[in-house]
């Protein structure tokens, strides 16, 4: 397994989200290629191990609110994009990718055991630059996976990181 920093690019309106291994190389990237005010934006998915660049539309993030103003409704907010048009939670259950999540023992945050046809896929757990707080960095991830893995998994880690998504099982 290979340890990896799911980071997003801050102070753009393109939106942008990079993976670096433990030595600080980009070996994936997601990036917006042209921000689009309606509708879905062209995104470059880039795989820099295996030189693969595929596009895909992707759309803006939809929050809807299920609960009150106390902190159980935070459990209970659904956060999804499109991703070239359909609704990504539905698409990545349909390959075959479950998400189970807990809060981090250590620190605030969580951690998301990701399974693809049952077996075990990828670890992704919330974490933070050195220096900052996760509080204010909560689109940080690490990731652990094997390389083979990275299409799918850098997929996923983008998803958690765009939605904020929080998942109970």
């Amino acid at each position: 397994m290979s340890k990896y920093l799911l980071k997003p690019k801050l102070g753009t309106i393109k939106q942008a989200f990079f993976l670096e291994d433990e030595n600080g190389k980009i070996v994936y990237e997601g990036k917006m290629i042209q921000f689009k005010l309606f509708g879905a934006s062209p995104f470059e998915l880039i795989n820099h191990i295996t030189n693969k660049t595929e596009e895909h539309k992707i759309g803006k993030t939809v929050t809807i609110e299920q609960g009150g103003n106390d902190f159980l409704s935070v459990m209970s907010k659904r956060s999804y994009f499109k991703y070239d048009d359909k609704k990504i939670w539905d698409y990545l259950h349909e390959l075959g990718i479950r998400i189970d999540s807990k809060p981090l023992s250590n620190k605030i945050g969580m951690t998301y055991e990701v399974s693809f046809e049952g077996n075990p896929l990828a670890t992704i757990a919330s974490s933070s630059p050195k220096g900052k707080s996760i509080i204010t960095t909560n689109m940080y991830y690490d990731v652990t996976c094997e390389e083979k893995d990275l299409d799918l998994v850098f997929l996923v880690a983008f998803s958690i990181a765009k939605t904020e998504q929080i998942f109970y099982n």
